[in-house]
């Protein structure tokens, strides 16, 4: 037969002694102490959150422009086959000279001449008229790539050209007691006697459409008359079709 097993004796707790697991008993006179808040720059801050409207309003403005931007190119693509515009036709109809002499002074050789140029400008557009603004036209004597020399420049007043239409324009320009180089002048005198001085204009403008009243589609042109000797000019078998460059079309 099994013996019991002995038991063993409870162990007294000793003085103050505190259970672990107890919370601890408030002081008697000692009030809690409270915690202390964090400055509002160490406070966690909300994460900003866009608004719905603001959302919204974007989605608006992108699908807005979207629209413009169609019709635009819409409206483009149908002027373009309906109207088919074209940029005008220009020639140098005549390049007179009445005057070109060249005076040698103590002070060097100095120039007096009298140009005239003569240009055509044709509208090959059958359903639209064509608007100009100031036109700037640059006279040039000589060979750029020898002795080219620019007279200098005449501004034109701007105006309209009805469709189908051959528009003339004219000028004069003159030069007075402009001082050259000694051999330039010596060799554009020698070619101007001769008749083999090439001549030259050069006109900058803006132009565009008129289409029932409305001014439309203008651009930056540079239009470049020249190459041709005073004779040929003179003989005027042919007229000299201009060279010309459209800008920002």
């Amino acid at each position: 037969m099994a013996q019991p097993s002995p038991v063993k004796p409870v162990l007294k707790k000793p003085p103050g002694y505190r259970d672990p697991n107890q919370p601890p008993r408030p002081i008697p006179g000692q009030n809690p102490r409270k915690p202390v808040p964090l400055p509002p720059s160490f406070q966690p801050q909300p994460k900003p959150r866009r608004s719905s409207c603001f959302r919204v309003f974007l989605w608006v403005s992108c699908i807005l422009i979207l629209v413009i931007i169609v019709v635009v190119a819409l409206a483009a693509g149908i002027f373009f086959l309906v109207f088919d515009p074209r940029l005008p036709l220009v020639y140098l109809r005549s390049f007179q000279i009445p005057l070109f002499n060249t005076t040698v002074k103590p002070g060097g050789t100095f120039l007096d001449a009298w140009t005239a140029p003569g240009m055509d400008v044709k509208n090959r557009n059958s359903k639209l008229d064509i608007f100009y603004s100031r036109v700037h036209a640059y006279v040039s004597v000589g060979d750029p790539n020898d002795v080219g020399l620019v007279l200098g420049m005449k501004e034109l007043g701007g105006f309209t050209q009805k469709s189908g239409n051959t528009t003339s324009l004219k000028f004069d320009y003159v030069v007075k007691n402009r001082q050259l180089n000694d051999a330039v002048a010596k060799k554009l005198l020698s070619q101007y006697v001769a008749k083999t001085m090439r001549v030259g204009v050069e006109m900058k403008t803006r132009l565009g459409y008129v289409v029932k009243g409305w001014r439309i589609g203008t651009i930056d042109v540079d239009v470049v008359c020249g190459g041709v000797t005073m004779k040929e000019i003179h003989v005027g078998s042919t007229m000299p079709k201009c060279k010309i460059n459209a800008y920002k079309w």
